[in-house]
């Protein structure tokens, strides 16, 4: 969760205001602080690529007749050379506190008009009205393309080629791994940054850039709860959606290879008990899977069982909730839900934010057979 005070966590819960600001700058120099947005949007999604996107209105009252309108690769709102720093001011009355949501690179600006006013002095810019829109600092890995074939210089230190890949910091969350060899990056587009996702899997991970604008990485295996979400009459949720599938849960994996000289291996694994038994009211969904890695009878059998491991025991679904807007929650929190009728935690995987009262957010719940 994003760094903030106890207090501040009493007030979420109760009536209070927010506000977006950006802080506008051009490499490291900051060149407008304190940018109020207007009928902002905030969404984070843990399964793109780029995490972090967004949009805003902005209407600027100018100061000595500067506008905010970009030309070309000018101005100060020129997706050729911002980047923002969003801030969200939460205040109850006399409290106020200010929370960091995180850098991101000016993507686009999508409309943008001055409005002027004659003078005895001359025309002179009096407001601008700009849209723009933001995506996060991955897009500048995603951007940046390999070009040529790439292979790490070094297998020593994942964080190491992290670090020399992205040229960006990184936090070290877990522990370090060496790399595999025969990494070989691809040169097409966006192969950078399909590149350190492959090297955050390496490390048990999904790479993501916190508020700080590091890069750090979400252990898969999902942890403790770090925060709740509340049902009831005191609470923050409104809704808690529902919902099952059973096409993706396979209780039958049907593995077909070939030994060393090519001839066929067949191997079966199954659910022989339980509620998701083969012979059980869920009836057979199957799995056919082919490889040319497992050359003998019993490393067929071990594949076809851990496959069906991995389609009963990594089964998760998708539990979507409508609360009141809370800015500290982060990609990747665990959460449980109180007041619920049957317990409940989950991964945050998806956030939708805005002006509005409320923020939409979805949970990455584990499911259990019994």
């Amino acid at each position: 969760m994003r760094a903030r005070t106890a207090a501040l966590d009493d007030v979420l819960t109760g009536s209070h205001s927010r506000r977006l600001f950006v802080d506008v700058f051009h490499g490291s120099d900051r060149v407008l602080q304190g940018l109020e947005m207007e009928e902002w949007e905030l969404e984070g999604d843990l399964s793109q690529e780029v995490k972090l996107s967004g949009s805003a209105t902005i209407s600027y009252q100018s100061v000595s007749g500067e506008s905010l309108v970009p030309s070309g690769t000018q101005g100060v709102l020129s997706p050729f050379r911002a980047r923002l720093l969003l801030t969200m001011e939460i205040q109850a009355g006399d409290f106020t506190e200010l929370v960091t949501l995180g850098w991101a690179r000016l993507s686009t600006v999508p409309a943008g008009v001055d409005y002027w006013a004659d003078t005895r002095y001359g025309k002179f810019v009096v407001a601008s009205f700009v849209k723009i829109e933001w995506a996060g600092l991955e897009d500048y890995v995603r951007r940046r393309g390999f070009r040529s074939p790439e292979q790490p210089p070094s297998v020593t230190s994942t964080y190491a080629e992290l670090r020399r890949v992205t040229g960006m910091t990184v936090v070290q969350t877990v522990a370090d791994a060496v790399l595999p060899t025969g990494i070989t990056y691809d040169t097409s587009s966006g192969g950078r940054l399909k590149g350190v996702q492959l090297l955050w899997d390496n490390l048990g991970c999904i790479g993501a850039i916190n508020p700080a604008g590091q890069w750090y990485g979400i252990p898969k295996a999902a942890g403790d709860p770090v925060g709740t979400l509340t049902k009831g009459r005191n609470g923050t949720i409104i809704d808690v959606g529902y919902q099952v599938e059973t096409d993706n849960i396979y209780n039958c994996v049907v593995g077909v290879f070939e030994d060393a000289n090519r001839n066929p291996i067949y191997s079966v694994a199954e659910v022989k008990d339980g509620p998701l038994s083969t012979s059980g009211l869920y009836g057979e969904n199957t799995l056919q899977y082919t490889s040319s890695v497992p050359t003998t009878q019993a490393a067929a059998d071990a594949t076809t069982q851990s496959l069906l491991t991995q389609s009963i025991g990594g089964q998760t679904y998708e539990v979507p909730i409508t609360c009141i807007s809370n800015p500290v929650f982060e990609l990747g929190d665990v959460l449980a839900v109180s007041g619920h009728t049957r317990p409940l935690q989950g991964r945050l995987i998806k956030y939708r934010m805005t002006n509005a009262a409320l923020m939409d957010v979805t949970l990455e719940v584990q499911r259990t057979f019994g």
